[in-house]
């Protein structure tokens, strides 16, 4: 049984370290797409910024921020993943479009 644990608890830091990770949106501008308080998956395996998708981007002072695919490849961070589904709060849970073309960069609350 604690091997079952031990596996389990290695699966999971690999599945958060490599693949998907929860971030908070602490701000409203990206509304309506986001709205402050949502919590958003991120998948870290898509470092693309394909058109209508909004990506996450890790600045050089280590802020992380959401960002419309179209500014990503200017925003002077690293891409960190594509935002793909929101399941916070349960009313709006769902996969995630594209962000409102009025959205600005916002910066994202830590991992949770």
């Amino acid at each position: 049984m604690l091997a079952t644990v031990a596996v389990g608890l290695v699966v999971a830091a690999l599945v958060r370290g490599f693949v998907l990770e929860s971030y908070v949106v602490p701000s409203a501008a990206f509304a309506p797409t986001f709205e402050p308080g949502d919590r958003v998956l991120v998948l870290k395996t898509d470092r693309s910024a394909d058109a209508g998708r909004t990506t996450l981007v890790e600045e050089r002072d280590g802020t992380l921020r959401l960002v419309p695919s179209v500014e990503a490849e200017g925003a002077g961070g690293q891409v960190v993943g594509t935002v793909v589904w929101r399941f916070w709060p349960l009313g709006r849970l769902g996969s995630v479009g594209a962000a409102s073309p009025e959205a600005t960069a916002a910066p994202v609350g830590s991992p949770s």
